[in-house]
């Protein structure tokens, strides 16, 4: 309790200091709509942001990029089903999904169906590894996520309309608009999904009956430029998904599933000559029904959470070279529904930032984090990072953090046919640490990570005798690998070609049972070919996944499986800054047949068109 006390009035002494220090308005840097955590504070972080071209060449759906384009494992229930991801071996829940910089991981399963998050609708997704996200939740142990909408002050219009049609009667659309001005801008998007998603079991004379889904997805942005020094921003998102639960190789299915969700955030910056100071309030609703059978509209259960939260940020910039955050969050969780009794959680907490230039060559940064909880006790967070640059050429980074993660509503009180939640459960504590390798080249890049973590207390789910689940601790795992990123690209006359590849070598296992954990592949590859002549475009993907475990006791295996992809564009340049672009998208060329789960097949071969008007 003494170090608790501690880190507030260090937290209250600081931001005291920092409003005594103002000084006169001086000129001020260019104000930029987005999280500024994501980048200040990555001191020994590992992160990379996903191309506009990247996520223009996939369906909206966050699962598709995320699989051709990154090292994490994403465990999808067939196209269009419950999708969640495996972050360096670690389950889904130690993977925060991170929306202009708040977490949006559910209250009810501590993670996010990557199939609900529409790509298109933002500016910048940043992938970040490792556990240095303590400035967005304590239990981003494997990595994170972030979406981010950002945008300037100034003269600017733009309309973006994309069009598209894939297989299995998929049409799909999105309209995007951006105007601003010198004090005001607006940015608001829409996109929508649709797909009978009735492609057939290959090898069998089965097709992906009740398969089917649709999604909208709406976003609106403002920011106001008051004065000189004050910025206010309204960031806004609706999600509306409704699809049915697919049928398996071994069983059919009629339920189907309904998501209501929506995010809104208000802020308020304020910015002064050594001091950033930012106010945020957000309203995060969530809601889902489950039917049980499609037959019956009326009868489902259902869930529900409405989340608080008040978070104040204040930054103080000592000079150039040093800089100190302080952050205290409020958030208020009201969760309940037809399978977990009404509950409420109540979290405070307060977090430090440091980082120091100590030279052009090195720099560290310190982070600091106390919990306090209605039903859990948090130890003290820390977070480490450095890097040195050897030389122009070549960066050493090095990072280390202990995380926690408290068990969510459907882990303690979930009472739903077939599962039961454990009141009993004690929270995850891990430490993790990462050594990575930045080689910078003129057209060549490549990085090198190796990580180590520890966790204790996991909490998974399990079957007992009687064949229900419920979720336990396990004593103690351990995950470790490593990963390889190369990108090269090359431009001479009107040629431009770039590749660019991924290798992800994971063991994660429970150390007591000496078995390894369900659903890691031991690797991963991913890889793109790009090639560009004027205005028309040729790419190539590919996957492959390593067999990996179904059962604890590893004697349920599923094979590994490589897949690829194929697609050309076509960009017709127009005066006043208009074009249009044509895409077509082989998706599987080589009709594999694979699965990402047991018994839930994959399409074979697949077409998207795409027509992209932009004015």
């Amino acid at each position: 309790m003494k170090k608790k006390v501690l880190l507030y009035i260090i937290l209250l002494s600081c931001t005291g200091y920092c409003f005594g220090q103002l000084d006169s308005l001086q000129l001020l840097p260019e104000v930029i709509l987005g999280d500024v955590k994501l980048h200040d504070f990555a001191t020994g972080v590992h992160q990379r942001t996903l191309s506009d071209t990247v996520i223009a060449r996939q369906q909206t759906q966050l699962t598709q990029t995320l699989r051709f384009n990154s090292l994490i494992f994403l465990r999808e229930n067939g196209p269009g089903g419950v999708s969640s991801a495996s972050f360096r071996g670690t389950n889904a829940s130690q993977t925060a999904v991170v929306w202009n910089g708040i977490n949006i991981n559910s209250q009810f399963t501590g993670q996010t169906d990557f199939n609900t998050i529409t790509t298109h609708n933002y500016d910048d997704i940043t992938i970040r590894s490792g556990g240095g996200s303590i400035p967005y939740g304590t239990g981003a142990v494997g990595g994170s996520i972030h979406l981010n909408n950002e945008g300037t002050f100034k003269d600017h219009f733009q309309t973006k309309i994309r069009l598209g049609f894939g297989s299995f009667n998929t049409p799909l659309g999105q309209i995007k608009s951006t105007y601003s001005t010198d004090r005001f801008y607006l940015d608001a998007a829409i996109d929508y999904i649709q797909s009978d998603n009735d492609f057939d079991f290959l090898d069998t004379d089965l097709t992906n009956e009740n398969g089917d889904y649709e999604n909208i997805n709406w976003n609106l942005n403002l920011g106001w430029l008051a004065g000189k020094r004050h910025t206010f921003r309204l960031y806004h998102n609706t999600f509306l998904g409704d699809r049915g639960f697919a049928r398996t190789l071994t069983a059919p299915s009629n339920t189907a599933y309904e998501d209501r969700n929506t995010r809104s955030l208000i802020q308020w910056d304020a910015r002064y000559t050594k001091l950033e100071s930012q106010l945020r309030l957000a309203h995060i609703f969530e809601q889902f029904r489950f039917f049980l059978s499609r037959d019956f509209e009326d009868s489902f259960s259902i869930g529900r959470a409405v989340r608080y939260t008040a978070n104040y940020r204040g930054k103080y910039q000592f000079d150039k070279d040093k800089s100190l955050q302080a952050i205290l969050d409020y958030t208020s969780v009201d969760g309940d529904g037809t399978s977990i009794q009404a509950t409420v959680r109540n979290t405070f907490s307060s977090t430090l930032l440091w980082n120091h230039q100590l030279n052009n060559q090195w720099q560290y940064s310190i982070q600091l984090r106390q919990d306090e909880t209605s039903d859990f006790d948090s130890p003290l967070l820390v977070g480490l990072g450095s890097s040195y640059a050897f030389a122009k050429a070549y960066t050493l980074k090095i990072n280390a953090s202990r995380n926690y993660r408290i068990p969510t509503f459907n882990d303690l009180f979930w009472a739903g046919p077939g599962a039961r939640g454990n009141p009993d459960l004690l929270a995850e504590t891990s430490w993790q640490g990462e050594i990575g390798h930045e080689l910078r080249f003129k057209n060549l890049n490549i990085d090198v990570q190796t990580y180590y973590i520890r966790t204790q207390n996991l909490i998974v789910w399990l079957p007992n005798i009687s064949g229900v689940f419920s979720p336990i601790n396990v004593a103690d795992t351990e995950n470790y690998g490593a990963e390889l990123e190369v990108d090269y690209s090359k431009n001479f006359s009107n040629h431009q070609f770039a590749v660019s590849a991924k290798y992800g070598y994971t063991i994660a296992r429970d150390i007591e049972e000496d078995q390894r954990l369900i659903f890691v592949p031991e690797q991963k590859i991913v890889g793109a070919l790009q090639y560009r002549y004027k205005n028309i475009g040729a790419f190539y993907q590919f996957l492959y996944n390593d067999e990996l475990f179904t059962t604890t006791d590893n004697l349920g295996v599923l094979s590994d499986y490589a897949v690829s992809n194929l697609g050309i564009d076509y960009t017709v340049k127009q005066k006043n800054k208009q074009q249009i672009n044509f895409s077509l998208k082989a998706n599987n060329i080589f009709n594999r047949n694979y699965q990402v789960v047991p018994f839930r097949p994959s399409p074979g071969t697949n077409f998207l068109i795409q027509t992209t008007y932009t004015f």
